[in-house]
């Protein structure tokens, strides 16, 4: 755990665990969050419920100000709302659950989750063109 000092009109402190266990709506909003600009709680709530998750404006909320208390996502005032967007921290948390995952569920067979996106049908041309690239990559800067 990692101790924080935060100053509201007076000093409370806040523990923010250092590899933060997030659910699957925490993992949703942080998803939704790509780094293409900040969003309100109300633009987060309708992109959920295009996505066939309706939920409550509230619920959203908590879920972000939660967020925002692991490190995970930024938030800046914008009038009488907060406008998020991920922080630096969301990347890495990313990996580790990626991580965990693989090694949980792929334990002896670390190329399945890879071969599972590549099967998915919905990939398209330029995601799969994207993949080959980043492969190619990582193989140039190898030894």
């Amino acid at each position: 755990m990692i101790l924080l000092a935060r100053y509201y009109g007076r000093s409370t402190w806040l523990c923010v665990p250092r590899d933060p266990d997030l659910g699957p709506l925490e993992m949703r909003i942080v998803g939704l969050l790509d780094g293409k600009g900040a969003l309100a709680v109300g633009d987060i709530q309708r992109r959920l419920d295009e996505a066939g998750h309706a939920l409550a404006y509230t619920t959203v909320m908590t879920v972000l100000v939660r967020l925002h208390e692991k490190g995970l996502v930024s938030r800046a005032k914008d009038g009488r709302r907060y406008l998020y967007t991920s922080s630096r921290g969301a990347p890495k948390v990313a990996n580790g659950i990626m991580s965990r995952l693989s090694k949980t569920l792929f334990k002896h067979d670390r190329m399945r989750p890879i071969l599972t996106l590549i099967d998915d049908d919905d990939i398209s041309d330029a995601d799969l063109r994207a993949l080959r690239a980043a492969i190619d990559e990582k193989l140039k800067r190898r030894p």
